[in-house]
């Protein structure tokens, strides 16, 4: 399997840094940054905006972030107007073959459910949907068509408040959403927490380069520092989804670090 970011041990890594640093220092890593609801946000005060921010004090990469509506931050890559960008990682591997997409170690783990308001009966498929009566938010079809056959049927919106306020009024019976994103507007949704309809990673993710790969290599070791170290956790809050550093780098085919 081929590895989409390459972890060293320590020794190692410090004569890889002493070689690359002096092109890297100068290196312009354009990172465009989709809205997420409560993880990517345009003031920058995101979970995982916060989490890049303090991995990044210790990467000798210079990197600009682009703030953009959802699906325009895609298009920005797709374009090669961006270097990098947060998500999307399995969306861009299927687009442009994974010889050509690598990606950082998580910064979380997302699920999408369906939603409808409390009281009401969770749903725990898209077959039980009434058609035309589900909201999703542009540009998740870029995921939500690996669950769903009908991507006509849902009202589209360009928020999850958005799809929140028609739930509210009626004008729609469900929403689909992800956990954790979602999860501070709880109290007046119900779901089905055993049933997801898919489940992901959110990582930083590039085209192949040897920059980028050099970057997301550096980036990486410090984000699984932050993750072993509970910062993750710190830093997200309720909104923290908890995972296995092991477990994930291994079935991705990569190495734990050496400690």
């Amino acid at each position: 399997m081929k590895m989409t970011w390459v972890t060293w041990t320590a020794p190692w890594l410090v004569f890889w840094l002493s070689v690359v640093s002096p092109v890297a220092a100068g290196a312009d890593v354009r990172l465009a940054v989709p809205h997420i609801t409560s993880l990517l946000e345009a003031d920058g005060s995101g979970v995982y905006q916060r989490l890049v921010s303090q991995a990044l004090k210790a990467v000798p990469f210079s990197v600009e972030q682009h703030f953009y509506p959802y699906k325009r931050a895609l298009r920005s890559f797709e374009r090669l107007r961006a270097d990098c960008v947060y998500s999307f990682t399995d969306v861009l591997q299927d687009e442009f073959g994974r010889d050509n997409i690598i990606a950082s170690f998580p910064l979380g783990k997302f699920s999408f459910y369906l939603f409808t308001r409390q009281g009401e009966p969770a749903l725990i498929s898209t077959d039980q949907l009434p058609a035309g009566r589900v909201g999703g938010v542009i540009g998740h079809e870029s995921y939500l068509r690996q669950i769903m056959d009908d991507l006509d049927s849902v009202l589209w919106v360009t928020s999850d408040e958005q799809n929140l306020e028609m739930l509210r009024l009626g004008r729609i019976n469900a929403m689909i959403a992800a956990i954790p994103d979602i999860r501070p507007y709880l109290d007046n949704l119900n779901y089905a927490p055993g049933h997801p309809l898919l489940v992901g990673y959110d990582r930083i993710t590039c085209h192949d380069t040897d920059k980028n790969r050099a970057f997301l290599s550096a980036l990486s070791e410090q984000l699984i520092k932050l993750k072993d170290a509970g910062i993750y956790q710190a830093v997200a809050g309720s909104l923290y989804v908890d995972f296995d550093t092991r477990t994930w780098l291994t079935s991705a085919g990569i190495p734990y670090p050496a400690r």
